[in-house]
């Protein structure tokens, strides 16, 4: 059985710029998805901060009368975890917690204030081990050392970092090679120690004829202070530091510093580093003794849509051989289905500041009771990851309508579902049709759906947005009982079916709403599903409104070819109906 992976579960952030105070839930590798301005990269910084050893100067406090805080919950922390820290640093973290899980927050209470001086706590459980403990424990640096253990210092990529994300990127790529040499470094690194370290018996002449010489001089000036020489002892890191990465230019031979070369450059470079760390990490399966996070500010900048989807695999790589991931993005390209269901839907206005939508699993846990519904639905909804990047969602029950409706709504208002904010997203049928609605009205995403006719007479009542005695459905099961007695159609519980009938289910009904009779039964059942954001096809299927004469793809291109005519519009068997349809998903758009 494989180990639980250590990860951050939960953070919760407050008065970090626009975040006022919220809890973001995150998984292995977590997509941070709204508009420019939102507060994403805040939330990337409230988890580096929470992880770094740095101080927020007050354009981070967004009330600076009140502390910024960082909370997190850390889960995974087993028994082998534990082994690996070593008897003494896991003393220091067993008594603060509960299973496998660990509380800590951070506090910094004045802006600018030194990092030493920024409140580090623990929570410690009610059964926990610690004697006479208070809910929240300011932890001592021992404590704080062995959590950086499990949770090191985070690698950030985003515009502002410089070269500080090349540094951290080559010292996680050199990390064998620490391994590899240590023992000899270790070595080199105490003899230089030696030659430079106060009070020691080889330290150099020229230092201690240094300190001597320069106190002598400072005696008659100072008398009351003495200097003394310190030279840090170097390690791998520190030699990485000072490394750097020069660019060549293959044709003419040019050589610059990666520090001076665009933004493109330098993105696309820290990209290729990601890549080849996501290969040489294959495999290791140490995801369960240290975790390391990966936070990016739009990986996708600057990049060219192969290269997006490159990066994004590399990064996905990276979340499964000890990385834990979490970007910004503004691509749809770096949300596939598999990681839908997770993402986090960031938003912000003036009351809440920045906040995050309910993510959609969440969302199907709140509407659908039983666990493989709950997986059917996410797999219907996760499909269309463009849902994400949305403000607005229409549900479509067939393919004609997510072929054609693009290029018709575009033909006749002059705007795409773009520009409104509008994904469609294709159902496969319209069983679900109530509970999709309802997780995107849990998921705070306004939602419409567009259904064939039938859908009024079936699903609908059993859904409850129409009564099985509804007096117009009445009158319209009245009219099938008439056409059957013209004609060889089947009824089953007064509702065509396609077996043992010439006529099949979608043609009968389009021969119904075509009667005089049931104009107005079915112009009224149109309005109260309307009313509650169901766009029924009256005529029976969009074929019927359209004038098609198939459901394919030649069929469906060749109206699409076609709705480029200049009288196009008038040519359409039910152009007002179409029309009013475009008004009332643009009116859908505005809330």
């Amino acid at each position: 059985m494989q180990p639980q992976a250590l990860r951050l579960s939960t953070i919760t952030i407050s008065n970090l710029r626009s975040i006022q105070r919220e809890t973001f839930p995150l998984s292995d590798f977590t997509a941070l998805i709204g508009y420019n301005n939102a507060g994403k990269t805040n939330i990337l910084m409230g988890i580096r901060w929470l992880l770094a050893h740095f101080s927020l100067d007050i354009s981070y406090f967004d009330d600076p009368n009140h502390p910024v805080e960082a909370e997190g919950i850390f889960e995974g922390i087993t028994e082998q975890v534990l082994n690996r820290l070593g008897d003494e640093r896991a003393a220091e973290v067993e008594p603060f917690l509960c299973g496998t899980t660990l509380r800590v927050k951070k506090i910094q209470r004045i802006p600018g204030e030194l990092p030493g001086n920024i409140e580090f706590w623990a929570f410690c459980p009610p059964n926990g081990k610690r004697k006479n403990s208070k809910d929240w424990v300011r932890v001592n640096d021992k404590f704080i050392s062995a959590f950086k253990r499990m949770f090191p210092e985070p690698i950030a990529i985003w515009d502002f970092e410089g070269n500080k994300a090349f540094t951290k990127l080559l010292h996680e790529i050199f990390k064998p090679l620490e391994r590899r040499f240590g023992g000899e470094l270790s070595n080199v690194i105490e003899q230089f120690a030696e030659l430079t370290s106060s009070g020691s018996d080889r330290q150099a002449d020229e230092i201690r004829s240094f300190d001597r010489d320069v106190n002598t001089a400072l005696q008659p000036l100072f008398p009351s202070v003495k200097v003394e020489l310190d030279i840090p002892v170097p390690t791998l890191e520190t030699f990485l530091r000072s490394a750097t990465i020069k660019v060549i230019d293959e044709e003419d031979g040019f050589e610059r510093d990666i520090s001076r070369m665009g933004a493109g450059s330098q993105r696309a470079i820290q990209m290729a580093l990601i890549r080849y760390l996501a290969d040489i990490k294959k495999h290791h399966n140490n995801h369960y003794l240290s975790r390391t996070m990966l936070l990016i500010d739009s990986p996708e900048l600057f990049l060219h849509p192969q290269a997006v989807e490159l990066v994004r695999v590399a990064l996905k790589n990276l979340s499964n051989e000890g990385y834990q991931i979490v970007f910004a993005t503004h691509s749809a390209q770096m949300v596939t289905s598999e990681d839908v269901s997770t993402s986090l839907l960031i938003r912000k206005n003036k009351e809440r500041g920045t906040f995050m939508r309910k993510r959609m699993e969440d969302a199907v846990r709140q509407v659908v009771q039983d666990a493989p519904s709950q997986l059917q639905m996410l797999f219907s909804l996760s499909n269309s990851n463009e849902l994400l990047f949305a403000d607005y969602v229409l549900l479509t029950e067939g393919k004609t309508e997510w072929r054609v409706l693009p290029a018709l709504f575009e033909r006749i208002t002059g705007q795409s579902f773009a520009l409104i904010k509008c994904a469609l997203v294709r159902q496969g049928g319209v069983s679900n049709t109530r509970k999709s609605m309802q997780v995107l009205a849990a998921m705070d995403i306004p939602v419409r759906a567009i259904v064939d006719l039938d859908y009024a007479f079936t699903t609908a009542t059993r859904d409850g947005f129409l009564s099985a005695n509804d007096p117009d459905i009445i009158q319209c099961r009245n009219l099938f009982r008439e056409l059957s007695c013209h004609h060889h159609l089947r009824l089953v519980n007064g509702l065509p079916v396609n077996k043992h009938s010439n006529i099949n289910a979608s043609t009968a009904y389009a021969m119904m709403a075509s009667m005089p009779e049931a104009e107005i039964p079915i112009r009224n059942i149109h309005k109260k599903l309307c009313d509650q954001g169901i766009w029924v096809w009256t005529h029976g299927a969009i074929e019927e409104h359209l004038g098609l004469n198939g459901k394919n793809e030649m069929v469906w291109r060749n109206f699409i070819e076609r709705s480029k005519a200049k009288n196009f519009v008038q040519t359409l068997p039910d152009a007002e109906g179409i029309n009013e349809l475009c008004q009332w998903i643009i009116n859908g758009s505005r809330g």
